[in-house]
């Protein structure tokens, strides 16, 4: 921890005179960038544009205890509800930015006091502050992305515990070696779970070791504006929206898929997202081209940015389109996923894409993670366009909402897994 903060001082010492006085206006409680000093003396790993019903900052520091459990009631469900659909609307609502103090206190509110992952972190006092929390799955990979990119040294290799509920028994953890999110809801039996555990499981294929469990801090600061969203509740509209909008989740698209994604005002890449129709979809196409060569990677080692940091942006909603570009490109003609997205044509629409892992977990937790489904899914893997490394790519598992890097080359008979390795294709507009 004082190796932490000497380099955080010793940085201020190259900054030019007007970004340390930014600095030390973030340390006190004023405007904050990426890479700041916080209040708490944590790094400012988030910034939201604009302030929301939670603050508009987030900063981030180690714990030192390791090796402790999800909480102290690891067989009960964390939100109870006579409507199921309530309660997995609830767990995904407990993913996003901002929810991870809400999930803080309601885990301690259900175990009291003890030793476990959130009463650890909320009994923490960081630079005089004690409002910190267990971050949500959101909020702990949007630590690990700013990790991978920009470097924190202070946050070793390891599993790290978010404060979401993943099931009744399941909570979601991290690992910060190559930025999976894992339940164990695949690994793991219907009586035991992963909240009781105390170390990560060894993953068969990963190559990571079982080690203690870690922790880190997480208080979100800055002006707020509104209040706290209900639960949420997605629901097919019936409506019918235009390539200008207004659109909303649930709407049929212009091209007659979903619409499943609604930026908060336009981006570069348009505002609204649609899910081409259940009747486009693929089944046993390989993600990459066959007769790859190891030799000629898709992506290399800029002076901008390494292999690895352009894969870990390649993730980011908005990236789904150019990673199509950048793959089909690359590969040409052929039979594998982007190509397949690239080059279909619905209801006169071409501009369809292989969409990138972080909109493809917003596909999920919009139109399928409910307990009927707004769209046609199956319950098994479809690919992304985001590159994991040279021999595999970032698939999201449908039955579970866990990604997982598999073999570029893999179809269902690889896998020996009934209708797997599947394609769906999106398109952005607006």
């Amino acid at each position: 921890m004082k190796r932490f903060l000497v380099s955080i001082v010793l940085l201020g010492m190259f900054l030019p005179v007007t970004q340390v006085e930014a600095a030390r206006s973030c340390a006190a409680g004023g405007q904050c960038r990426l890479g700041d000093t916080g209040p708490g003396g944590g790094i400012v790993f988030y910034v939201s544009t604009t302030p929301r019903w939670w603050g508009r900052f987030l900063e981030a520091r180690p714990v030192e205890r390791t090796g402790v459990p999800w909480s102290l009631k690891p067989r009960e469900a964390l939100y109870v509800e006579s409507d199921a659909n309530v309660v997995q609307r609830r767990r995904v609502d407990a993913k996003g930015i901002g929810m991870g103090r809400v999930n803080t206190q309601a885990i301690i509110a259900q175990s009291g006091p003890g030793t476990y992952a959130a009463a650890v972190v909320a009994r923490q006092t960081f630079g005089r502050k004690r409002d910190w929390h267990l971050p949500s799955k959101d909020e702990l990979n949007a630590l690990y992305n700013y990790r991978a990119v920009r470097g924190l040294a202070a946050l070793r290799d390891g599993a790290y515990w978010s404060s979401t509920e993943g099931g009744r028994n399941l909570a979601w953890y991290q690992m910060f070696q190559d930025g999976t999110q894992f339940t164990d809801s695949h690994l793991l039996g219907a009586t035991t779970g992963s909240k009781v555990r105390t170390r990560n499981l060894r993953h068969p294929g990963s190559g990571f070791p079982s080690r203690p469990y870690r922790l880190v801090a997480v208080r979100a600061f800055g002006p707020s504006a509104g209040e706290m969203p209900g639960v949420s509740n997605p629901v097919l509209t019936g409506n019918t929206c235009t390539d200008t909008g207004p659109c909303e989740v649930g709407d049929i698209g212009p091209a007659g898929g979903v619409v499943f994604y609604v930026a908060p005002k336009r981006q570069t890449w348009g505002q609204y997202m649609e899910v081409s129709p259940q009747s486009t979809e693929r089944i046993g196409w390989p993600w990459r081209k066959p007769g790859y060569n190891r030799n000629n990677p898709i992506y290399v080692n800029t002076t901008t940015a390494t292999a690895r940091v352009q894969r870990v942006l390649a993730k980011q909603v908005g990236m789904g389109e150019k990673n199509t570009l950048k793959i089909a490109r690359h590969y040409g003609k052929g039979r594998y996923a982007a190509r397949y997205a690239q080059n279909l044509v619905v209801n006169g629409y071409s501009d369809w894409f292989l969409p990138s892992a972080d909109e493809l977990d917003l596909m999920y937790n919009r139109l399928y993670a409910m307990v009927d489904p707004l769209a046609k899914f199956a319950p098994t893997y479809y690919w992304t366009s985001s590159e994991y490394n040279l021999d595999n790519a970032w698939t999201q598992v449908f039955r579970s909402g866990q990604q997982f890097d598999r073999e570029g080359w893999f179809t269902e008979k690889d896998t020996g897994l009934s209708n797997a390795m599947r394609v769906r294709a999106v398109r952005a507009f607006g």
